[in-house]
């Protein structure tokens, strides 16, 4: 177990951790939302350590935090829905979207994804900050880390070279494991943030991860890595508007 753990955190950070992976990759799948909460939690220090520096520009410090979180990612996500914007918006059949998803350049179509996704990402954390309400940006990493244990162990790899490949054959129990982890952080948001929230943060994310999981599913019959990584950064958003629109309400 802990060494699906320590694979998790390496596959989804560049923190260096020492210690074997582990030899079945998809144990390490319901661990996934265990790194999304670090990284939330790293999102609520720096939002704490600006207010005791007395810095009050929610913008700058929504775009800081994101850096650093970017950073600890190695960029992977969004690295993953600009290849993906690429490769869809560009790709005539299913050979050539393949062939775009395995091009290390970025064209146009990933380029509008990153910058529009950045964009959204730091005016909705802005959005958080200014109502001292930083944990929904929390939650954003917990329920779309899950969303990837959820694709990968449900939607078969469209290329056998793919990075998601190692991690989608553990069968029946990997798909078990994160249906548990999914139903743990459901209740886990209940109890911390309410349970309303929480049902709108899960269904959001969950419909964002089936959407675009049944779209690669018509034109590739499956994912790859750059597709969970996308699926991970439309579940991020999904979530954050789930929250705004939430705490509108509430306020209202």
């Amino acid at each position: 177990m802990l060494r699906a753990m320590l694979t998790a955190f390496r596959t989804l950070t560049i923190i260096p951790i020492p210690g074997k992976d582990t030899e079945n990759f998809s144990r390490s799948l319901c661990f996934f939302p265990l790194v999304g909460a670090l990284l939330g939690f790293v999102v609520i220090i720096l939002y704490h350590g600006a207010g005791a520096i007395g810095f009050k520009h929610p913008f700058m410090s929504a775009l800081l935090s994101m850096a650093v979180v970017t950073w600890l990612t190695g960029g992977l996500h969004i690295d993953g829905l600009g290849d993906a914007a690429d490769a869809f918006g560009g790709g005539k059949n299913k050979e050539h979207i393949l062939q775009l998803l395995k091009d290390p350049a970025m064209g146009s179509f990933g380029v509008c994804a990153i910058v529009f996704d950045i964009l959204i990402k730091a005016l909705c954390w802005q959005f958080f900050f200014d109502r001292g309400n930083p944990w929904l940006i929390f939650w954003s990493f917990v329920f779309s880390r899950a969303m990837q244990g959820l694709a990968i162990a449900f939607i078969p790899n469209a290329r056998v070279e793919s990075i998601a490949a190692p991690f989608g054959q553990g069968g029946r129990f990997a798909r078990i494991s994160v249906i548990l982890a999914y139903l743990f952080i459901g209740l886990a948001a209940a109890w911390l943030l309410s349970p309303p929230a929480a049902l709108v943060c899960a269904l959001c994310s969950l419909a964002a991860t089936l959407l675009f999981g049944l779209y690669c599913w018509r034109k590739l019959q499956g994912v790859t890595g750059d597709c969970v990584g996308a699926i991970n950064e439309l579940a991020e958003l999904s979530v954050l508007f789930a929250g705004m629109v939430f705490m509108d309400g509430v306020l209202e």
